[in-house]
């Protein structure tokens, strides 16, 4: 098991995704998806703060993914959702016709709707499943380090 677990190197997948914010004032946002084989079951969708350029000039999403908002999610539901409804809790995704998949991202303060291109979510799935396949992410968990981090996180 450890042979194939060190087959796997400590790498990532990410792709930018154009993403399209419903409301009354409908924008199009930067979302960056990224998949860790450090945590083989989830993936991150990033949205980018915003980047000071220069006195007065500012990129609303230019900054870098990790300093925005970072939500984290399961690989599978993202996979499920991009051919039906899939999720129940905070994230309920489904395909919204017309080429596009429609993320809800469900919090306290109410709903936001994003719409992200069906064929480019898909194909940064693939490529996270090319690099580990359904199934096989259980071999990539380092047991003794998990069990040390929640043992350690326990006492708090």
């Amino acid at each position: 098991m450890d042979a194939q677990r060190d087959a796997y190197t400590e790498t990532t997948v990410e792709r930018a995704l154009a993403a399209h914010l419903a409301g009354p004032v409908p924008r199009t946002l930067r979302m960056v998806a990224r998949y860790d084989t450090g945590n083989p079951y989830a993936v991150s969708l990033c949205f980018p703060a915003p980047a000071v350029l220069a006195d007065g000039l500012t990129v609303e999403d230019g900054g870098r993914p990790e300093d925005g908002t970072v939500w984290t999610v399961s690989r599978e539901l993202l996979t499920d959702g991009v051919r039906l409804p899939a999720g129940l809790g905070d994230l309920r995704v489904r395909p919204a016709g017309g080429g596009l998949t429609r993320l809800e991202f469900h919090g306290i303060a109410g709903v936001a709707l994003v719409h992200t291109d069906t064929c480019a979510l898909a194909g940064f799935l693939s490529d996270a499943h090319a690099l580990v396949p359904a199934g096989t992410e259980h071999l990539l968990i380092r047991w003794p380090d998990t069990v040390e981090t929640l043992l350690g996180q326990g006492g708090r």
